[in-house]
């Protein structure tokens, strides 16, 4: 947590006093222009440049990343996820106290169509089993939830599949991939059903369809049938999203969706992440990383203790405002107070 990064800080800068050099690796950008003297950017294996800290900015270090221009970066807004200047459309999901028997308390939230919200909040608030509960993996014991406009909630995760809801879990290797079936066979498991006929998978469209993907989501393989261990993070987290992308779902629930990942194919995902909002999907957004909500959400719902005690909304959420949001008593209103 923020408290645990500036205690590990101040142990780096004792020791940068006392003489001693430190080679720091961080996925964190905002990290490196924090505790750092100078960057060096490397891609594909080979050293690519080299900058004092200072003479360089977060744009310019994630086109060297990417191996692209500054414009094109800033072209296709790849630092940011939504940006909450839209309109959003109409109502894809609502709750109204849901609470379950795993930590979740009260949970008050909506999502519309073609915007992102997130949720906000330390480990143990209880996001994680909000999704859950949404997603129909885990039993309500009170509360309500509405799916574009059908009172009777999903029951299970085929229910929620079924009904357009796509889940991309925190635990990508424990939850999401099957490490030992090949990236085809992953990509397309939400999707069986209505790939198959009399009980025979239609091979060509599947094989299409995971070629349309790997196409349009920049999935770097050998071929479509080796395991998806062989894959990096980022790669595997990418067939995981098109595995939900692949029902075209009216609401997709995104558990931590740039963990683990390198800085590359962070933003790559939030790019696919932010194309599918503009056509309409609503996004419910679970990330530790609080500058991702701050530049991605249309709205910051607030979560303590298993209870959502506050929305935020953008534009003009700053880092500063969520965390003091989240290091609220429980109790206190932590409704917006910017916008």
């Amino acid at each position: 947590d923020e408290r645990e990064v500036a205690v590990l800080f101040s142990v780096v800068r004792r020791l940068r006093e006392a003489g001693t050099s430190v080679l720091y690796v961080s996925h964190f950008l905002d990290e490196l222009f924090t505790i750092c003297d100078r960057v060096t950017i490397m891609r594909d294996g080979a050293t690519i440049a080299d900058h004092a800290i200072d003479e360089t900015d977060k744009t310019s270090l994630i086109a060297q990343m990417l191996g692209r221009e500054v414009s094109e970066i800033q072209a296709a807004g790849m630092t940011e996820l939504g940006g909450g200047t839209k309109t959003a459309g109409e109502l894809v999901f609502e709750a109204c106290g849901v609470a379950t028997n795993r930590r979740l308390r009260s949970l008050d939230l909506s999502v519309r169509s073609g915007e992102i919200v997130g949720l906000g909040g330390l480990l143990g608030s209880g996001r994680t089993e909000a999704a859950r509960a949404i997603f129909g993996a885990d039993r309500l014991s009170a509360g309500t939830l509405e799916f574009t406009g059908k009172s009777a909630p999903p029951t299970t995760p085929a229910d929620a599949i079924g009904s357009g809801i796509g889940f991309l879990t925190e635990d990508r290797k424990a939850e999401g991939i099957i490490p030992d079936m090949s990236v085809r066979e992953n990509l397309t498991l939400a999707l069986l059903p209505a790939l198959t006929r009399h009980g025979h998978i239609d091979r060509v469209r599947e094989r299409e369809l995971v070629e349309e993907f790997i196409q349009s989501l920049g999935i770097k393989l050998n071929d479509m049938d080796q395991p998806i261990r062989e894959l990096s993070g980022g790669n595997q987290q990418k067939v995981l999203l098109a595995r939900w992308l692949a029902i075209h779902p009216k609401l997709l629930i995104l558990d931590e969706p740039t963990r683990g990942v390198d800085v590359g194919a962070k933003f790559e995902i939030q790019a696919i992440i932010r194309q599918h909002v503009e056509r309409g999907v609503g996004v419910l957004l679970i990330s530790s990383e609080f500058e991702e909500l701050v530049e991605g959400a249309d709205h910051i719902v607030v979560m303590q203790d298993g209870v959502s005690v506050g929305r935020l909304s953008n534009p003009g959420v700053t880092e500063e405002a969520l965390i003091s949001a989240i290091a609220r008593a429980p109790g206190t209103d932590v409704q917006q107070e910017i916008s």
